[in-house]
């Protein structure tokens, strides 16, 4: 069946040959039949012998019948026996060879002259039956041998019963054809055979890669999941020690203890920008970073970068500007995404100067694509400069000119992200920069523009001067959260911020004080608590609101997990915004002061 040549001899490839070899010769004899009866009755002499007629067509029929039947048992089953199909093929080539060489000789009997039409119908019915040679091209053995039983008897039937010479040119233009089907039919084999088993390699290849695409989408999950569970496991503790040693720095301090507080205050929070940083560069690796498409103002995402980086200003003589030209008020796109690139490049911007200026240029141009804006972020600011070398290498991961400043360290990856994040949104980045003047950092995205019915909804009031309100009314918080140390944290914040708070340590207990008289004009959450956690808690506490007719309660989720699924939950529970743990003191002071300037409610 197979040829040695070209073989990888499994059972797999057996079942493909021989379900191919059902196929091609499935109706195989009626073409057969078709030409026999072509020949028969251009005879007048063969018209007047119709049983002998009926006695061959009836043997073609038969072996047509088989043939069907064969060829559905085939095609149907699963489990084929090789074993016994083949031989059964054999039996069905072999016989329509030596029916039709005795068709063949019997017509040549009861013909013997060779004239005209006798050779075109003796030929075409030659040419029909040898032809079928490469039909058998999946199997060398059965081509072999329906070959020998037709070619040679119908070659010395012809010689022997036609008169001569008429019958050695017959006999000639048999064999010469035959031999030619033959070798076409032989080299076929080796083709089919050759192409089935590159096929069947590439197929086991594309398995194999499958497989290893797949085991690898696996570790990489794994490596996702395990940096995530460890970046929450990290936080939680982090957040007591940044809170507690903030906590220590507000105290009454000698200067040596004030330079201590302040070494641990600043390792913490860089290490908690590491651990954002690989956080970050492992999703953007894995590819499993989403980006949001939600209707947002630009100018709200850029008041808040100003307001939650502000304290950082107070700490150098900077001031931060922003100016921004007419744009769209909603766009349609990534609010966090956006939020994180301006506060990475105004943050890095603060890191590499140390007086004068850093301001937000923003501005708007039409896009080729429909219903699209450019929207032009340029962070310029006046710190020490990049030089031209430099600025060809500040864009690739774990890159550091750190040798500007020996005191500024950091991973290396905060401009690396920055770049991907700004080459996943659409758009582009570049850098301009004099050495001992300053830089500007110039991010480029398009933004779609929302349909009118999104545009008609109301918003809130944006302006695009930054300003912090002087308005310190005193706050009444509700604080769920159970862990001690973050509940000693937070407390002590609020209430250095003029804030009361009360306590609350399960989900339970914080819907019980909600649904009391006492009324709370902020309430922060935590999403991980015992009996009832801080989702099932908000969704209660939105539904009394809706019951009772009271307007929304602020609700800031507290969570240790940075995941966009974890934040989309938080929001869709009925949470206005959340907080990731650890955060430091200012973090809290905007969300209160946003409360109240009216910008969260």
């Amino acid at each position: 069946m197979n040829n040695s040549r070209y073989t990888l001899g499994d059972q797999q490839l057996n079942d493909i040959s021989l379900k191919d070899l059902a196929r091609r010769s499935r109706y195989g004899g009626v073409f057969y039949l078709l030409a026999f009866w072509a020949a028969a009755f251009s005879s007048t002499t063969a018209r007047e012998h119709i049983d002998i007629i009926g006695v061959f067509s009836g043997c073609f029929l038969l072996l047509q019948i088989y043939r069907l039947v064969l060829f559905l048992k085939v095609s149907s089953s699963n489990d084929i026996d090789i074993s016994t199909c083949f031989p059964r093929y054999a039996f069905i080539y072999n016989s329509s060879a030596i029916v039709w060489v005795s068709g063949s000789a019997w017509l040549f009997y009861i013909n013997p002259i060779v004239d005209l039409a006798v050779t075109i119908n003796m030929m075409a019915a030659a040419g029909i039956s040898i032809g079928g040679v490469t039909v058998l091209a999946p199997s060398y053995k059965l081509m072999r041998s329906y070959f020998v039983l037709i070619c040679f008897p119908f070659a010395l039937a012809a010689g022997l019963l036609l008169n001569e010479p008429g019958n050695l040119i017959v006999v000639g233009l048999i064999i010469g054809y035959g031999l030619f089907i033959f070798i076409t039919g032989k080299q076929q084999n080796r083709v089919y055979w050759q192409a089935l088993n590159d096929n069947l390699k590439l197929s086991e290849q594309a398995e194999e890669l499958e497989k290893a695409k797949v085991e690898a989408e696996r570790a990489g999950q794994a490596k996702a999941d395990f940096l995530a569970a460890m970046t929450h496991e990290i936080r939680t503790p982090m957040n007591g020690v940044l809170g507690m040693a903030q906590l220590l720095s507000m105290g009454d301090l000698n200067e040596q203890q004030q330079q201590q507080v302040t070494v641990i205050n600043n390792a913490g929070r860089t290490l908690m920008h590491i651990i954002n940083n690989i956080l970050d560069y492992s999703k953007i690796n894995a590819e499993q970073l989403e980006l949001e498409k939600i209707p947002f103002s630009s100018r709200n995402v850029i008041n808040e970068v100003m307001l939650l980086l502000s304290p950082q200003f107070d700490k150098k003589p900077i001031k931060l500007t922003c100016a921004i030209d007419d744009i769209p008020e909603l766009v349609r796109g990534d609010p966090y995404r956006l939020h994180q690139i301006l506060y990475n490049l105004v943050g890095n911007a603060f890191k590499f100067t140390d007086e004068g200026e850093i301001s937000i240029e923003v501005s708007c141009k039409e896009s080729d694509e429909k219903n699209t804006i450019i929207l032009s972020f340029a962070i310029r600011d006046s710190g020490i400069g990049i030089s031209p070398e430099n600025q060809q290498k500040i864009f690739e991961q774990f890159y550091q000119v750190s040798h500007f400043n020996p005191n500024i360290r950091g991973t290396g990856l905060g401009l690396s992200i920055t770049k991907r994040l700004v080459d996943l949104m659409g758009g582009t980045m570049s850098v301009e920069s004099i050495v001992g003047t300053g830089s500007v950092f110039t991010v480029t995205l398009p933004f779609i523009l929302p349909s009118e019915d999104v545009l008609n909804q109301p918003l809130l009031e944006s302006t695009d001067k930054f300003e912090i309100s002087d308005v310190q009314r005193p706050l009444h918080i509700l604080l769920a959260e159970d862990n001690k140390v973050n509940q000693m944290i937070c407390e002590q914040f609020f209430l250095k911020l003029g804030c009361s708070v009360d306590l609350a340590e399960t989900g339970v207990m914080a819907l019980e004080k909600f649904n009391s008289s006492q009324r709370y004009d902020i309430i922060f959450m935590d999403c991980n608590m015992p009996e009832m956690d801080g989702f099932l808690a908000t969704v209660a506490i939105r539904q009394i609101e809706k019951d009772k007719g009271f307007n929304q309660t602020p609700i800031i989720a507290l969570t240790a997990h940075v995941e966009e699924s974890v934040k989309r939950k938080c929001l869709e529970s009925g949470m206005n915004t959340f907080l990731s743990k650890p955060f430091l003191f200012e973090d809290l002071e905007s969300i209160v002061n946003k409360v109240r300037m009216g910008k969260i409610k």
